[in-house]
């Protein structure tokens, strides 16, 4: 496992840039993930 992946809840600005780039590039996660 990685240690320095965040754990716990998501803050409402990392929120709003998944539903933002959601948006922008629909499903494709693994794009998503990337940013």
């Amino acid at each position: 496992l990685r240690p320095d992946i965040k754990r716990g809840n998501i803050t409402l600005d990392e929120e709003e840039l998944i539903v933002r780039l959601h948006k922008l590039l629909g499903n494709r996660w693994s794009l998503i993930a990337g940013r």
